[in-house]
This record gives structure tokens, C-alpha cells and sequence, in this order.
């Protein structure tokens, strides 16, 4: 009964909550079928044009083939050529001239399909990896599932579209520019399309890159930005097309996924003029960016929870733009994390921890102490040795703090082992996934203590009898609730819409007999 009434209490409170957004700038016009440009350390589309439409997405479809292909292959193995595939290259595409029967690593291939879009190497890849193109292919779709895309589907593993006959093969700006943020993630990717020139391995292939930010022939302003790669492509239907990642000296990374443009000058002088838009309208405070992060926006362990909160613009921020998830977390960047995740900006408690030494560390036991702090409880002492029992460095520990300790260990805000070591320094890894969890322990908390809160209790009439509401205010919602909450309202007013379609189809069909 506890937890029901739990969640009506707080689906109730929910309905006086302000909404919050951030304002987007205008989006340049541009004579192409459509682009995106998105901040990859959110995935944020910061502005764009028919973001949504339906564009063909040429060449830059090997993305998602390189994406599989080091996903389930064996990035270090050898892949002999085969005559059925380099001599029946998908068509519609450019084939580089790889020859049957040679030996590439598969590294080599890669940059051949990545650097100078190779369909011969591209298809041998495929191959190579997943036995048949079209079980690469069945790959490229299902990580489309699995990535909630759902305006994106292939049928080759190069990007042929209509004009060769594969009718579907297709996806949108903003989709594609999602695509090339995952795959940016991935390390060997992401050095590959940085490349200008590659020298094979194997096979004696000298690759150049088709991207003409790399080699020297689109001017842009390298004091602003750095350009770092990704993906072109050409087909009669697409257009020219070109997905560009760029970088800036503070961490954050920008996609522009920019789709059917008449001559490739005036594609990469339109992408140059919409980097240039974006990072100025970040220097004059326009917009907001995200740290890259592309070490953790998009791995298993922390991904989900990462793109959770990406939004809020909580997390540390360093100029080579990586996360680092092992590193010790600070005061002051643990402070902004949890005041953004678990709506604790203003909090006393929270400010005097930061206050305290901001750039300093924070152990487990320290971080225990806070919790305590901001959330109190009270244990039996049976519990609390039991709790500590397969914990160390808890010597000459005080009596409140082994306390805040066994609170700490014993419930789900200890997210691995290591944090049964009271001396052991909370990671940023750590920090993120803590914060989550306690996203669900605050709210759990706010529910049960309302005696803790000060705006006044309230009672309300319910099913089972009178329902007290805790004294709560929409202050106490955090991101993860409020998200889950908005859900639950959008799906009580879909099921209270079609009650009142149902009734009145009821109430005509009474009429009419």
C-alpha cells in the first residue's frame, strides 16, 4: 500500500511543477535537403533544417558498418579477399581496387571504407566479419533497434540508395547525426576518420582521405575549432553529403550531418559556416554545450545513466574532452553532479561539503557522512555491525559515522565492492552512478519522512479512505522522477481520452438502436 500511495503522492505534486527547456537559436538556411547539428556530448540537436525528413544517406552508411564490424569482429585479425565480393561490389558506389585473393588486416580495410569510402573494402569487411553481406546488413538494422532509431534502415552495407535499385536504404539528418556520435565513441573509429593519409599494413595501399577539412582544401578557422573527422558521400539521390565532427579548446565536440548540397565546395563551405554559428553562439552564451565525454557517452556500463542527465550540463569538463570514469571525483564536481541530478543546488548541507575544500577528493566515508547529512536514519546496532563487517578502514571511526557508514554500505548507493574500503576515493565513474540511484533513494526518503519537509501536509479523499500528502514541494523532484512522472500523466491522459472516445461511440450506438 505504502509504495501505491507513494506514487500517487507524487504523480499528484507532480502537476505543479514548472517545465524547464533550453532555448535553441535560429537555424541558418541552407539550399540542401536537410542537416543537423548536435552536440555531441549531449545529443542535443542544437539547430537544424528537415532534421526529420527522409534523406538518402549516400557513403556515410559505412558508419554504421564500421560500427558493427568492430562490435563483432576481431579487430586484429586478417581477411583474405574473396573474387565473389571485390568483382560484385555493391553497386552504385566507388570501389578503390582492392584486388581478390590479398590479405588486409582488418584495420586496413577499415580505413580503406572509412578514409576514401571503398565499397570493394567496405564489402569485404562485411564479410569478412559477419560471413555474408547480408548478415552484416541484419547487424546495421539491429543496431538501428537498439539505438531507438526508428527513420533508418539499410539493405548494403556501402549506402546505395534508390538510384542503384535498394529502396531501403534511408534514414534523417538528425538520425545519421546520431550514428556518427556513437561511432565517434568508438576509439578505433574515431582515429581512423581523423586520418588525412593511411599506408596499409598489408597489401602496399597508399589511402587518402575524401574529407576536404583533413587535406587542406576547405578553409575554416583551426584558432576556433578543430575539425576531427568523420564521413562523406555521393550518390545522384543523396546529393553531396558530408557528417563532420569538430572540437574546440574547451572539450566540447559538435556534429554537422549535412545531407544533399550540388557541388562538394559548397557543402563543406555550408558545414563551415554552421560550426563557426554554433561555437560562436556557445562563446556569446546562446547556447549550452557538453563536455565530448566520447569515453563514456555511449559504453555499456555507463551510457544509459550518462545520457539520463547529459542535459543538465553537470558534468566534469576537461579540454581533451574525455570523462575519465576512474579518476577521483572532486568536492566541487560532485557538488554540481548531485546538485543537478538530485535537484541539491541550493542545499545547506551540500554547499558546506564543497565549501569545506572544493578541489579536495571525497571517500567513501566522507560521501557516507553527507548522505547521512542530507537524508538521516537510524540503525540498530546489530544492523550496523553486520553492515560492516566486510568493510575496511574503518578503524577509530566515531559512533555517528560508522553509522552514516553501515547506511551507506548496506543500501544501494554502494555501486560496486570497492566501496566497502572506507579510505578509498569516490570515482567520476562512481559519482554518475551513485547519483542515479540516488535520484530513486531521495525520493523513497521525501516520502517516507514527511516531517522533514516544511510546506504543510495536506489530506485528499481516495479510493481507500483519506490519503495524507507528504509536505513536499515540486522543489524536491529530481530529473529521473520528474521524467517518469510526466510519463505517467502523458499515459493517465491517453487512457482518460480513450475512455471518453469509448463512451461516447457507447452513447451513439445507444442513440442510433
Amino acid at each position: 500500500m505504502k509504495k501505491k500511495l507513494t506514487g500517487i503522492v507524487l504523480l499528484l505534486l507532480f502537476f505543479a511543477m514548472p517545465l524547464q527547456g533550453q532555448a535553441k537559436v535560429k537555424a541558418p538556411k541552407k539550399q540542401c535537403h536537410a542537416y543537423a547539428v548536435m552536440d555531441a556530448g549531449s545529443g542535443e540537436v542544437l539547430f537544424g533544417q528537415k532534421a526529420n525528413k527522409k534523406i538518402y544517406p549516400a557513403s556515410t552508411a559505412k558508419l554504421m558498418t564500421a560500427i558493427v564490424c568492430v562490435e563483432k569482429g576481431n579487430v586484429n585479425s586478417v581477411i583474405k579477399t574473396k573474387s565473389d565480393v571485390v568483382y560484385r561490389t555493391t553497386p552504385g558506389t566507388y570501389s578503390l581496387g582492392i584486388g581478390a585473393g590479398v590479405k588486409y588486416t582488418f584495420k586496413d580495410l577499415l580505413h580503406m571504407s572509412l578514409m576514401s569510402s571503398a565499397a570493394d573494402a567496405t564489402d569485404s569487411l562485411a564479410v569478412g566479419v559477419f560471413g555474408s553481406k547480408k548478415a552484416c546488413v541484419e547487424a546495421m538494422n539491429e543496431k538501428c533497434k537498439e539505438l531507438g532509431l526508428k527513420k533508418t534502415h539499410f539493405d548494403n552495407p556501402v549506402g546505395s540508395d534508390i538510384g542503384a535499385g535498394f529502396n531501403e536504404t534511408y534514414a534523417s539528418a538528425k538520425e545519421m547525426a546520431e550514428i556518427c556520435r556513437y561511432a565517434m565513441a568508438m576509439p578505433l573509429i574515431r582515429s581512423t576518420v581523423a586520418k588525412a593519409h593511411y599506408h596499409t599494413q598489408k597489401g602496399g595501399m597508399d589511402i587518402n582521405t575524401t574529407n576536404w577539412f583533413l587535406k587542406g582544401m576547405a578553409y575554416y578557422d583551426h584558432d576556433a575549432y578543430k575539425v576531427i573527422g568523420s564521413k562523406s558521400g555521393t550518390t545522384n539521390a543523396a546529393g553531396h553529403v558530408f557528417i563532420a565532427t569538430a572540437t574546440d579548446d574547451e572539450g566540447h565536440e559538435l556534429i554537422c550531418a549535412y545531407f544533399g548540397n550540388v557541388s562538394k565546395e559548397s557543402t563543406f563551405a555550408s558545414i563551415r559556416s554552421l560550426f563557426d554559428y554554433a561555437f560562436k553562439s556557445y562563446k556569446k552564451g546562446k547556447i549550452t554545450l557538453t563536455p565530448s565525454n566520447y569515453d563514456v557517452r555511449s559504453s555499456k556500463k555507463y551510457g544509459d545513466v550518462y545520457s539520463e542527465y547529459s542535459s543538465l550540463h553537470c558534468y566534469p569538463v576537461q579540454k581533451d574532452g574525455l570523462f575519465d570514469p576512474n579518476k577521483a571525483i572532486t568536492r566541487s564536481q560532485l557538488g554540481t553532479m548531485l546538485g543537478a541530478i538530485d535537484s541539491l543546488k541550493d542545499n545547506a548541507a551540500l554547499t558546506a561539503f564543497i565549501t569545506e575544500n572544493a578541489n579536495g577528493t571525497v571517500s567513501t566515508v566522507r560521501f557516507a557522512q553527507l548522505i547521512q547529512e542530507l537524508y538521516p536514519v537510524t540503525i540498530a546496532d546489530d544492523k550496523i555491525e553486520e553492515a560492516l563487517s566486510a568493510c575496511t578502514g574503518i578503524e577509530n571511526m566515531s559512533e555517528e559515522t560508522r553509522e552514516a557508514y553501515a547506511s551507506f554500505v548496506s543500501g544501494t548507493l554502494a555501486v560496486d565492492d570497492s566501496c566497502k574500503a572506507g579510505n578509498q576515493l569516490i570515482t567520476r565513474g562512481q559519482a554518475l552512478l551513485i547519483a542515479d540511484k540516488l535520484a530513486d533513494y531521495q525520493m523513497n526518503y521525501l516520502a517516507e519522512h514527511t516531517q522533514t519537509q516544511k510546506a504543510e501536509v495536506r489530506q485528499i479523499s481516495g479510493e481507500d479512505g483519506t490519503i495524507t500528502l507528504p509536505a513536499m514541494s515540486y522543489t524536491t523532484f529530481n530529473k529521473k522522477w520528474a521524467d517518469s512522472l510526466a510519463e505517467q500523466k502523458e499515459i493517465q491522459e491517453e487512457l482518460s481520452q480513450t475512455t471518453t472516445q469509448n463512451q461516447k461511440k457507447n452513447d451513439s450506438d445507444k442513440n442510433e438502436n
